[in-house]
């Protein structure tokens, strides 16, 4: 029998002799209270506990495809019927030791990020690698943004390759930077952000400072320009200070990376006179600073806080409050193949609740602690137990 059956069948005896333990108790004779007090909120495990095995079964069988890479076995199908939802977090904690939820991280990550494969001599695998690595070590998540080196295809820790002198996790590879290349460097931006952070432009002011309008091109100091027939508009019309002015300060970490991920040391950021609104010269692309000075700068703030190039403004992502919550609510999604409409609904609460659990094992938790946390959670048990999935 599985290890993973055994321990299920363990719970349920223990719970059975505890129920069994100990003399009837009857209640002390009196008067009835005028009022009955409030009832206490169910624990977490008690909310888990009333989860009926058909109820886990049938959700763990939905979910043994995407996250280990198998249907469910026999055994962990009896167990369960036993156990019910209390079983879940034991179950789960013997699917992330196996190679299964390894190539499901390198899978996630692939998929967020669309890259995986060989384009020319750009090795599109090296996001998914990192993911993967991480949970085969026992490494925090925060690393996916915070590590100082990649991971080649035989799981080797080697230098990352954009040439740039620091390292960004997946955001310093030339499959990131060259998959997310376009004009002002918004689309690599805007990706950094709704990926790691679950957050679009634009955001509001606590969470990242808007840049003075005079520091941005004319073309993004304007809230709103009129004119009959709106030449000259980039993107959506006519530069929208109050989206730019935050778009501005993230892209700028990315002024010094061409269109192929490769870092350029003398990158200007300025605008290429013959190329179109965006592009800087040798496939850079251009600052959204008017000052020359500043726009050939790398430094810049994320969240308020001041960085000085891409790495800093990856670990300022990754040890923000927004980082862990996002993480969960991808990972439920890709678990279960549902949009981001699907889990950006779901309660904030139950978010923290997950990732408070996942911090009990260490501040700065592991995808494999925040995966137990997320799949065993009552609340997304019962939400996506079917095919669909609401919140």
């Amino acid at each position: 029998m599985r290890t993973t059956s055994r321990a299920l069948l363990s719970l349920v005896l223990t719970s059975a002799l505890s129920a069994c333990s100990g003399a009837p108790h009857t209640p002390e004779e009196g008067p009835a209270p005028s009022q009955a007090p409030a009832a206490a909120p169910l624990s977490l495990e008690e909310r888990r506990a009333a989860i009926s095995g058909e109820e886990a079964a049938a959700y763990a069988r939905r979910l043994a495809p995407m996250l280990v890479s198998r249907t469910l076995a026999a055994d962990e199908l009896a167990a369960l019927q036993v156990t019910g939802g209390a079983g879940l977090p034991l179950l789960l904690a013997e699917w992330v030791k196996e190679p299964g939820f390894e190539d499901a991280a390198r899978m996630w990550i692939s998929l967020k990020l669309k890259a995986s494969g060989k384009r020319g001599d750009i090795d599109l695998d090296l996001p998914g690698n990192l993911a993967a690595y991480l949970v085969r070590e026992e490494l925090p998540y925060s690393e996916i943004l915070k590590a100082d080196y990649c991971v080649d295809g035989s799981g080797a820790k080697r230098a990352c390759d954009t040439g740039a002198p620091y390292a960004a996790g997946v955001l310093a590879t030339r499959a990131f930077l060259s998959n997310n290349a376009g004009r002002f460097n918004l689309k690599r931006a805007r990706t950094t952000m709704t990926t790691f952070a679950c957050n679009d432009y634009p955001m509001e002011q606590a969470l990242q400072p808007s840049l003075a309008r005079d520091v941005l091109i004319p073309l993004f100091q304007q809230d709103k320009v009129e004119t009959s027939d709106g030449s000259g508009a980039f993107g959506n019309g006519f530069a929208c200070y109050s989206c730019h002015s935050q778009f501005g300060a993230h892209a700028q970490v990315f002024v010094k990376f061409d269109k192929e991920g490769r870092y350029i040391e003398d990158a200007s950021g300025q605008q290429d006179p013959a190329g179109e609104p965006g592009a800087s010269v040798a496939g850079l692309f251009t600052s959204h600073m008017i000052d020359p000075a500043r726009a050939s700068r790398e430094d810049s703030q994320v969240f308020g806080r001041p960085v000085v190039n891409l790495s800093e403004a990856a670990r300022s992502i990754a040890e923000s409050e927004r980082f862990l919550p996002c993480a969960v609510r991808s990972l439920v999604g890709f678990g279960f193949s549902v949009a981001d409409s699907v889990t950006n609904s779901i309660d904030p609460a139950i978010v923290s609740e997950v990732v408070d659990g996942a911090r009990v094992a260490a501040p700065d938790p592991t995808l494999r602690e925040l995966a137990i946390h997320a799949f065993s959670h009552p609340a997304i048990v019962r939400s996506m137990r079917g095919e669909g999935g609401t919140f």
